[in-house]
């Protein structure tokens, strides 16, 4: 992980530039960010594009319906309309040649760390109490997996 941080929001829409701030300065700015659709907030990705970043992030819900789902098909919804002119133009440049292939990339880059933390590490709640607690306890969670994640890179490297 680059970049590690809680915050006191249930919802993530005012941490988009929070996150990003949070990778430290000596890796640089990313050139282009890839984020859910709880990031979905104009202002947010406006103030990273002012600062020459790529951002991509879901309009809606992504996929449907699983591979192996046998359940009945639900009824079908109409998906809710869109006002915001950034969504609007968001969604447009995920509709473009390449731009939702690398968006997808996501659920192989962020998606397993979270897996890894859980499954393997064992991280499934925090123990400490308090806002500095719970941020301390997650900072030592993703130096954990940082270390194994070089340890392994570098049994590989030797192989």
């Amino acid at each position: 992980m680059l970049g590690a941080r809680i915050a006191g929001n249930a919802s993530d829409r005012n941490e988009l530039v929070a996150s990003i701030d949070a990778i430290p300065l000596a890796l640089g700015t990313p050139a282009t960010v890839l984020a859910d659709s709880g990031y979905a907030n104009g202002a947010e990705v406006a103030a990273l594009q002012g600062c020459g970043v790529e951002v991509l992030v879901a309009t809606g819900a992504e996929g449907g319906r699983r591979r192996h789902d046998f359940r009945p098909e639900p009824a079908p919804r109409t998906p809710p309309t869109m006002r915001s002119a950034g969504m609007l133009a968001m969604r447009a440049r995920l509709e473009q040649p390449g731009a939702l292939a690398r968006y997808r990339l996501r659920k192989q880059i962020v998606e397993p760390v979270f897996g890894t933390l859980k499954r393997a590490m064992g991280f499934t709640h925090f123990r400490l109490r308090g806002f500095a607690g719970a941020e301390i306890e997650w900072q030592l969670a993703t130096l954990a997996y940082n270390c194994r994640r070089l340890h392994r890179l570098q049994a590989l490297a030797r192989t």
